[in-house]
Order: C-alpha cells, then structure tokens, then sequence
C-alpha cells in the first residue's frame, strides 16, 4: 500500500464544477516547494509539479524525501499521478518508494466505465496484482488534494471524496474550520484552516486529524499542514511557489 498521502494530503494527498479552461486552483508549470519537519526537526523537502499535458492528461508529480533522524525514519518518494483534465478524475499512479527499510514500486489504473481499479505491488522481488471494484469517481490521495483545492472552501462547509490508496478505499472528509494569517519562509498568507480526516494504516495512520491551510483566494496553494502519525508528528510549511502557465481555450 502507498502511503505518499501523508506528505502529498500534509505536502503530499474530479467533478468540479470549473470548465476545463479555466482550473482556478492549479495549471501545467505550476510548482510548489515545502520544508518537512519531523519531531520538531527539520528534515527534508516536498515538491508538487503539475507537469505538461499530454492530451487531456496532466501528470501531477509529487516528490518527498527525509534524511533520516537518528535511524528512526527515511523516506523517499517519486509519485505520478495522471490527472484528466475533462474528467477531472485520475487515470492512475506510478509510484517509487522507500520508506522506513521498505522500497517498493506501485502502479494504479481505473477503468471508469467498468468501475474497477487495478494495483500491482513490486516488492522484495514479488509482484502482486489486485483488481477491485471502486466507485466512479474515486481518486487517488494526490488528486483528491486537487480535487479539494478546485472547492469553494467557504468557512462551515464540509467536503467528501471517494478515495483510493492502494487496495484501501475510504472517504475522505475536509471540514474548513477557520481564516487564519500563516507566516511561512515564503511570507504571510491570509490561508482558510481545514481539517482532513482520512482512513490510512500501519506507520501512516493518524492518531488525530490533520490539518492543512490553503491561501485564501481561487489558487488554494498549500501553505502548511501537521499531522500526526503512529511514527510521530510531521508538519509541511511553504518553501516557494510558482503558479503554472494560463491554459488556453479548445
């Protein structure tokens, strides 16, 4: 099971209601940098590329890696995940991980129309193929942090998601609590304050709820996020941002 979510949701981790010309929230070049601190110390960097079309697909790149802290934790990432821009909706993910001792190599496809998702896990020399029923519109973790940037997120609304993480379904549930003013290396953003509630197990699972704040205006860009997981507590603040170009209309 991947568990790039942590950083790509706390980074990190679609029927929105935007045309397709005119995606408030993100475009292809866009690129967000984070500092990583784990245990109160810092340790490592995140990155979120929204790379260049290819057709209707947009590869959302998610790359995380931490040094690790006395033995305790190393974790290194290299995540696609293939985001259709009409559907709104992920294609599928190519993953290449290790973490905590454990390296592996994920891949996920959905077939819409008959409602199923395909995973194969490569690991320790082991391939391990599983398909599954899910719903239409599921994601994966990295789209479903997309998709909850393209949300209104108004102050009292609640947002619900469909999720796919590995062979592991849930619902992921967004709650925006509050308008907060975050200072991070980058500078001061007014941000909306959200808490996400997800189902991830083993090292990843969350004791408590995590939380994210995303700028307060049509971009929602990640400013910061904590969580706290069975390994310890993390939490992502904003390095640097540079938004994508401007998508031209068919």
């Amino acid at each position: 099971m991947s568990h790039t979510a942590p950083l790509a949701l706390a980074a990190a981790l679609v029927a929105a209601t935007l045309p397709a010309t005119a995606v408030a929230g993100f475009s292809p070049g866009e690129e967000t940098v984070f500092s990583v601190s784990y245990l109160s110390l810092p340790t490592g960097e995140g990155r979120i590329l929204v790379g260049q079309p290819e057709g209707t697909v947009w590869p959302v790149l998610f790359q995380a890696k931490t040094g690790g802290i006395a033995g305790v934790i190393d974790i290194r990432e290299n995540l696609v995940s293939y985001w259709d821009n009409e559907t709104r909706l992920p294609r599928g993910s190519d993953l290449r991980a290790y973490e905590i001792g454990d390296y592996h190599v994920d891949s996920a496809r959905y077939d819409r129309e008959g409602k199923q998702a395909t995973v194969v896990v490569q690991r320790k020399g082991k391939r391990k193929e599983e398909t599954f029923p899910v719903a239409a519109d599921v994601q994966d973790l990295t789209s479903a942090f997309m998709w909850l940037r393209l949300q209104e997120l108004q102050v009292g609304h609640r947002y619900e998601v469909p999720v796919c993480s590995g062979n592991k379904q849930f619902t992921l549930v967004a709650e925006v609590l509050a308008r907060e003013a975050v200072e991070t290396p980058a500078g001061t953003f007014p941000t909306v304050k959200v808490k996400v509630r997800t189902a991830l197990e083993g090292k990843f699972s969350t004791k408590r709820d995590s939380f994210m704040w995303l700028s307060d205006d049509p971009r929602h860009v990640l400013v910061r996020a904590s969580a706290e997981f069975a390994v310890g507590s993390m939490v992502v603040t904003l390095k640097s941002y540079r938004p994508g170009a401007e998508v031209a209309a068919r």
